[in-house]
């Protein structure tokens, strides 16, 4: 039956795809730190895999433009996560959890941005909304930490591995199902890649795009600590999760409502206040029912931000350099970020606390706000000198 509904087989797809997301985010820092392991030493777990899979990601999308098949890819990608995620479970020395994390990122941190890259393919090739369709991987993340938060309560978060490695093999089986997106006619080679990195307005909306996203990934990495800072536990932690990227599925899937492509920048900003706003809020709480309730920012911001990014650079690249193009944006809005807030963050949690850690993602965020405004400026001054020209 998936077979024959290509739309419903991809929506599955990536809904278990975002479930494995959702283990690793919400419980596999608390899993380390039940096995003792300092913030500190977490932050250094999942900086050093992400810097793997900063170089991983680029290569991962150009061979896809290359060999024009996302889906192959893919399935190759979820073979490594669940060879990564049976490491990462055996191995108790630091040095080589340290090695089996860097293989486990090599592969899973490509695992998204294929996964949306195909989406957004298919939603254009079917003509439907990105959003409606990017949704269902917020489904499978929101409710996958529900059940996660009773289950772990319950069970006790040393039995991750089981869900892990359950939910990595059905997704595997579900991208064996999926149908490839039609590619661009034109190979793609590595003097276009390089051309790529010379584009001067890419590169600076890239670099303030880094901005407000290294708060983001800050966020991803610490807010379930930061949950039992304030008194939190397990059960908060799914519920947390659950909140927030249930907020931001009903976004995207709302998207044909609220969205409008003729300006992605303008959704960005807007997105970058709210991030700012959203990050002073939580460093002055106590209280983790409060922190349950601010979360509904979560996929509000999220998803504001990451339509309009998105819209930018598929309008800003041609067809054939998609796959690269959109690895390159998440290593840099989402590896290399990844890497500095995920090490520098948790160093800053240990030696001060939680709420100084958010109020420095605050000033990071408005940075990458006021950047996106003169940004916009020069963006229709640029298009009047064109019309003018013209």
């Amino acid at each position: 039956m998936l077979r024959k509904n290509p739309l419903l087989s991809l929506k599955m797809f990536l809904f278990f795809g975002a479930a494995i997301s959702s283990l690793v985010v919400s419980f596999l820092p608390l899993y380390f730190q039940n096995n003792g392991l300092s913030k500190s030493a977490i932050g250094m777990f999942f900086a050093l895999g992400t810097a793997v899979g900063l170089f991983a990601q680029p290569v991962w999308g150009f061979m896809s433009d290359k060999f024009k098949t996302v889906k192959k890819i893919i399935n190759i990608v979820l073979i490594g996560i669940l060879i990564g995620i049976f490491l990462i479970f055996k191995l108790s020395s630091l040095v080589w959890l340290y090695a089996a994390g860097a293989l486990f990122f090599f592969f899973f941190t490509a695992l998204n941005p294929l996964s949306d890259n195909l989406a957004k393919r298919v939603a254009d090739e079917y003509k439907v909304s990105f959003g409606s369709i990017r949704s269902w991987s917020s489904f499978g993340f929101a409710i996958l930490s529900l059940a996660s938060g009773f289950y772990f309560n319950k069970m006790g978060v040393e039995s991750l591995a089981l869900p892990m490695m359950t939910v990595a093999g059905i997704t595997f089986l579900l991208s064996m199902t999926l149908t490839d997106a039609k590619s661009g006619a034109k190979k793609v080679n590595l003097k276009e890649v390089g051309q790529f990195f010379k584009n001067r307005t890419l590169l600076i909306f890239f670099l303030l795009c880094f901005f407000i996203f290294l708060t983001h990934r800050v966020n991803d990495s610490f807010i379930s600590l930061y949950l039992f800072e304030i008194g939190g536990n397990e059960m908060l932690v799914g519920w947390l999760w659950f909140i927030g990227v249930l907020s931001e599925a009903i976004l995207f899937i709302t998207s044909a409502i609220w969205f409008r492509s003729e300006s992605p920048i303008k959704y960005m900003i807007i997105a970058g206040f709210l991030f700012t706003i959203r990050w002073i809020m939580i460093g002055f709480i106590t209280d983790p029912t409060v922190l349950l309730s601010i979360q509904l920012l979560h996929g509000i911001c999220f998803a504001i931000m990451y339509m309009g990014a998105i819209e930018y650079l598929y309008r800003a690249l041609p067809v054939e350099m998609q796959a690269t193009g959109h690895m390159v944006f998440m290593g840099i809005a989402f590896s290399i970020t990844n890497i500095i807030g995920s090490s520098i963050g948790g160093i800053i949690f240990d030696a001060f606390s939680g709420s100084t850690l958010y109020f420095l993602m605050a000033g990071s965020s408005f940075i990458g706000t006021v950047g996106f405004i003169l940004f916009s400026i020069k963006e229709k001054s640029s298009r009047k000198v064109e019309m003018v020209r013209g």
